[in-house]
């Protein structure tokens, strides 16, 4: 492969010995970054003082980013495939190709699919943020294919928290109000630790919190960085957490009598009546939910005006039929998950879940008031968080649901000290939004997020017209899982077609799905594929046209921050940010969505693609996108600039000052819950008519559906791993570490030092009680092997810092591509573990059962 280069002259127009302000994109973050350049090459990388997001700092992946930029192994010029055969550990057998060849090869075969079928076309990419994100997105729709998004990440990732998220906030991320939480629980999630979303604005707010004295408990079967800095560390068994939450919420609601009765009868649906058979008491006339009016002593519709505040609690007669309101539905659901209950499946003292429980509805603080900026608001400073490792699971969206519960009980949503939505309401020019509502008065996001399929309203389930069966999947946003089953199993779901190519760029789904043999199985029934690609990865080695992409301080990308996912929670500022290059690239590198624009070009839809920016962009006059005229990257990026912020705050202004701050937030979009109508969901009766739908669907098409999650409430539910079973006596799981991301980072040599500088980081952890007993001592050589027949090979290390049924693996590790030769025999490939089978699928969100039986013995 031909070595790094730097082409000459430099079309980046800056001056040498310079600091550059860009944005970070070495996880899925947006840190301001400045970079130092002496005769074209980056010598430095620091977080910019001035970004409010990250204010100066800057955590190892960002720092590491010339390490990725100045690679060795990048690819550097456009290759074609000359093996017909693929398969993991196949030669390609590459010959380099000129720009001309490649582009000739590309629009032959994509004008073909559009003018056959452009369904036909998948596209699948990380790359999702800001001006490169709406682009592409542009691209695929004006093709006229609904087959794109980041497949490898929505395995596992927020399955059972952005939809509850949506739910419950209206937007895409939710965090700890750190600022005024002194009572936190992770469940699951190291954030605040320099993982996950905003790592380092977290981080920055995690740290003032423990200096100020919150309480940190963390919930998570690895002792991973964030519970060796807790105040205390519940090892519980892997996949019970919603176990835990519901027996929480049971003291609260029936032991203790700690929860915000005002909240939850004013901001959800607890008042509303539900008939025996689990539907709402509805108007005969208008269709609208009805709630007891206790003044008057008679049902009315939930946004009628009435005599008093409608019963939070109670059962009533409405036209002759008993109904209990919501919130009795909820308090006597939760009833059988006691103390002693939760015990037997969590492996956590019955004593301990008394405890927290009790400790968490105290610090609330339930009915106290805080003055922030001259507005007395509640202040609930007590807050349950969650993510991956909560809801990686079979029933991941029931987890996410009844984790979020204990706060919606608490009252401590959206308020200060509490879980608060990332922007739900901006009231800041140049945008505006804020959630509405549904008919049934329930909380509908608003903003940037509409764009995307959201779970509530449910969608109206259909027969599959998409390669990854989203229309069964009525309240999910994304189901990447079903791709493969879709694909490997075609037969069953009458997808009126079958994917002719296939464009891969950021996204190595080899690497972070599920076992790679099947994902490459998927991928050799794709007759073509491409991968844009920095490095010569695993899932770019299966491709037939491999295209030289640009890291990320060669691209420019307007606002990686446009929707405002990225912008911290609570008090703080609104800002605009840009990622410039700051270098060129190297060899024939281009940014893969300006080569996708070139290929609209030729095949005779830019102007498609330009019309709909013009809506996505919300660009207005003069800035409107011509659909007869050809702009570049850079116009693209100006015109949004302008049309959002004035002429004087174009592209030139960013690249000088790297963001712009609008203006700080109003505390009504900091802590808006006060002040918004839309009631939350505690009761999901629209889950429950979404099965009733998708079961006469699935019967018609013959399939036997699991719908059985599909209830109004949250309940714990086994994973198909929970009992132990033919010595398969121990369950695997996966942990992050701070310091590397997805399948990105571990090639890096400076943070693939730091995996070496810790002693747990490419070992497999085993409870030393458990290792002493199989006879396995640390350093040894063991083989695990899953009950689904799939084995890794890994070097040993015990330790009390692991629930003793658990085997820890971290991270997207044990690589073996070609291009990426520092990763190889480095750590172990979890995922190499897992089957991707409907068993294992969780059927309201998508999500794969990321934990499975394991059995493990000494090489």
């Amino acid at each position: 492969m031909p070595s790094a280069q730097r082409p000459c002259p430099d079309p980046t127009g800056l001056p040498d010995d310079v600091w550059v302000r860009s944005t970070c994109f070495m996880c899925w973050n947006t840190c301001g970054i400045r970079v130092h350049r002496v005769n074209g090459v980056v010598t430095r990388i620091e977080g910019d003082p001035d970004c409010p997001q990250n204010r100066g700092r800057l955590c190892a992946k960002g720092q590491a980013a010339p390490m990725s930029l100045y690679n060795p192994h990048r690819v550097l010029t456009p290759l074609r495939r000359t093996n017909p055969e693929k398969g993991i550990g196949v030669d390609p057998r590459w010959e380099a190709i000129s720009w001309d060849q490649a582009m000739d090869l590309l629009v032959e075969r994509l004008a073909q699919v559009r003018a056959e079928d452009p369904r036909k076309l998948v596209v699948t990419t990380f790359d999702n943020m800001g001006q490169s994100g709406i682009c592409w997105t542009a691209f695929a729709s004006a093709f006229g294919t609904p087959n794109h998004g980041p497949r490898g990440a929505q395995y596992f990732c927020g399955n059972g928290f952005h939809p509850v998220t949506y739910l419950t906030h209206g937007t895409f991320f939710g965090e700890p109000d750190l600022a005024y939480c002194r009572y936190l629980i992770l469940f699951g999630t190291q954030n605040g630790f320099v993982v996950n979303h905003l790592p380092m604005d977290l981080a920055n707010r995690m740290a003032a919190a423990r200096d100020r004295g919150m309480r940190l408990v963390v919930v998570d079967p690895v002792c991973t960085v964030a519970a060796a800095q807790a105040d205390e560390w519940l090892p519980i068994r892997p996949g019970t957490d919603a176990a835990l939450a519901l027996g929480m919420i049971n003291l609260l609601l029936n032991d203790l009598g700690l929860y915000d009765r005002e909240f939850l009868a004013r901001y959800t649906n607890g008042p509303y009546l539900v008939t025996p058979d689990g539907y709402y008491a509805r108007d005969r006339a208008s269709g609208r939910p009805l709630v007891w009016d206790g003044g008057s002593g008679q049902a009315r519709t939930w946004d009628a005006p009435g005599d008093g505040t409608p019963a939070l609690e109670g059962s009533y007669a409405v036209a002759g039929q008993p109904c209990r309101t919501a919130f009795t539905c909820l308090r006597e659901h939760v009833r059988g998950y006691t103390p002693e209950a939760v015990a037997r499946i969590t492996t956590l003292p019955a004593e301990t879940v008394r405890r927290i429980a009790t400790e968490f509805g105290q610090a609330a603080e339930i009915g106290s008031t805080i003055e922030i900026d001259g507005h007395a608001l509640p202040h609930r400073p007590a807050c349950a968080s969650w993510y991956r490792g909560a809801i990686a699971h079979k029933h991941a969206m029931l987890s996410g649901l009844a984790i979020q519960f204990l706060n919606i009980v608490a009252g401590a949503i959206d308020v200060p000290g509490g879980h608060l939505g990332v922007s739900p309401v901006c009231l800041t020019p140049p945008v505006r939004w804020t959630p509405g509502a549904s008919d049934e008065g329930l909380l509908v996001p608003q903003g940037a997020i509409r764009r995307r399929k959201l779970p509530y309203p449910a969608w109206k389930a259909r027969a599959p017209q998409t390669l990854d069966l989203l229309d069964l999947l009525p309240v999910a946003p994304y189901s990447t899982t079903l791709f493969v089953e879709n694909m490997l199993h075609p037969e069953r779901y009458g997808v009126p077609y079958r994917p002719e190519v296939l464009i891969n760029c950021r996204s190595n789904l080899l690497m972070t799905t599920a076992n790679p043999e099947t994902m490459a199985e998927v991928l050799r029934r794709v007759p073509f594929m491409v991968a844009f690609a920095c490095e010569m990865n695993e899932t770019a080695e299966l491709a037939d046209l491999v295209l030289p992409d640009t890291h990320y301080l060669e691209r420019l990308d307007a606002f990686p921050n446009e929707s405002w996912e990225f912008v911290g929670a609570g008090q703080g500022s609104w800002y605009w940010m840009v990622r410039q290059p700051v270098v060129p690239p190297q060899g024939e590198a281009r940014h893969w969505v300006e080569v996708l624009f070139e290929v609209a070009r030729r095949v005779g839809f830019l102007g498609d693609v330009y019309l709909l920016l013009n809506g996505l962009f919300d660009l207005k006059p003069p800035y409107t996108l011509d659909a007869r005229a050809v702009y570049t990257w850079e116009e693209l990026a100006d015109r949004w600039m302008k049309s959002l912020h004035g002429p004087e705050h174009g592209l030139e202004y960013f690249k000088a000052h790297g963001c712009l701050v609008t203006g700080p937030k109003r505390i009504e979009e900091a802590y808006p819950r006060p002040f918004l109508t839309p009631r939350l969901p505690l009761y999901l009766e629209h889950f429950q008519r979404a099965g009733d739908d998708l079961r006469q669907v699935t019967q018609e098409l013959g399939l036997d559906w699991d719908l059985s999650d599909y209830q109004p409430l949250p309940d714990w539910k086994p994973c198909p791993g929970y009992e132990p079973h033919d010595g398969y006596d121990l369950l695997a799981v996966n942990y992050k570490l701070p310091y590397h991301s997805l399948a990105y980072t571990a090639h890096n040599p400076w943070l693939s030092g730091l995996g070496e500088l810790d002693s747990r980081a490419y070992r497999v952890l085993l409870h030393a009680a458990v290792g002493r007993a199989k006879g396995i001592a640390t350093g040894d050589r063991i083989w695990i092997e899953s009950d689904a027949g799939f084995r890794v090979q890994g070097e040993a290390y015990l330790t009390e810092g692991v629930h003793p049924e658990v085997v820890g693996i971290a991270a997207c590790l044990g690589q073996w591509a070609a291009g990426k030769p520092r990763a190889w025999g480095r750590g172990v490939h979890f995922n190499t573990l897992l089957p991707n089978t409907l068993e294992r699928v969780d059927m309201l969100s998508a999500a794969l059962d990321a934990c499975i039986r394991v059995k493990v013995w000494k090489s």
